[in-house]
């Protein structure tokens, strides 16, 4: 086979290339609209599986996350997720951290915050979200549904005023406010005021026995090329190379 003609193959390859990165791929992540290459950001989804509020680890909550979370992968890399919930030894804001971000975003790129933090935008302002959380992983919606959170809504464990303490596996009694082994939760969708973390009161704090869904908030991810973006410079290159080998051959004929 000519130089020519292997090059002639290998642009056909990259041809393909750029037509498939175009598109979105099953079970990844799109970098949000307005975001660009450096630029740094989260996912919050909601699991589409439900599990039970009896455990006191979070390690148990992301564990589930992730599971559900499947392969879901952000430029071609496997994706760590952690539950969104407080137990009565850890606040979510503290097990999700706050480490900068441009924003957190659902999977189809809308932005429900600006930062895990209390800053104005911020996850824990105390305010109403930027908008509601309500897709699952693979873009499914949900509205209504109770969520596991164990949370209030400045992101510290769930108290009564009573003084007991409604986190993720709680036995607390509510210093007899409640019965024993409740945990608070939130509602899925319809919501971006503190219903959406915490119902409050006898009907947001419900027995761990129950089955409900979680959020999963994504490990801190950079904006990366997209596969077209690599396609199309590779392309370029390849188009570059040819006309230089053309222009030497021209010159030797």
């Amino acid at each position: 086979m000519s130089i020519s003609a292997g090059l002639a193959r290998f642009c056909g390859v990259l041809a393909t290339l750029v037509a498939i990165g175009g598109s979105a791929q099953a079970g990844s992540i799109q970098t949000p609209a307005g975001l660009v290459m450096g630029d740094k950001f989260r996912i919050v989804f909601v699991t589409p599986g439900t599990i039970q509020a009896t455990s006191a680890s979070m390690q148990t909550y992301d564990r589930f996350v992730n599971l559900q979370a499947g392969n879901t992968t952000y430029g071609g890399n496997l994706i760590s997720w952690q539950a969104l919930g407080s137990t009565s030894s850890i606040n979510a804001h503290d097990h999700l951290g706050t480490a900068p971000i441009l924003g957190l975003y659902t999977v189809d790129g809308i932005k429900v915050a600006s930062s895990t933090d209390a800053s104005v935008g911020g996850l824990w302002e105390a305010v109403p979200l930027l908008a509601p959380i309500t897709k699952d992983q693979f873009g499914n919606s949900y509205a209504g549904n109770s969520v596991w959170t164990g949370t209030n809504g400045i992101g510290t464990v769930y108290e009564t005023v009573a003084g007991g303490k409604f986190g993720l596996g709680s036995t607390s009694n509510g210093g007899g406010y409640f019965p024993e082994f409740r945990t608070e939760v939130g509602l899925i969708g319809g919501t971006t005021g503190y219903d959406w973390v915490q119902v409050g009161g006898l009907g947001g704090v419900l027995p761990t026995t129950d089955f409900y869904q979680m959020y999963g908030i994504s490990e801190v991810l950079t904006v990366v090329p997209e596969p077209s973006t690599l396609a199309i410079a590779g392309f370029g290159m390849v188009i570059v190379t040819v006309s230089r080998l053309r222009g030497k051959r021209s010159k030797k004929d």
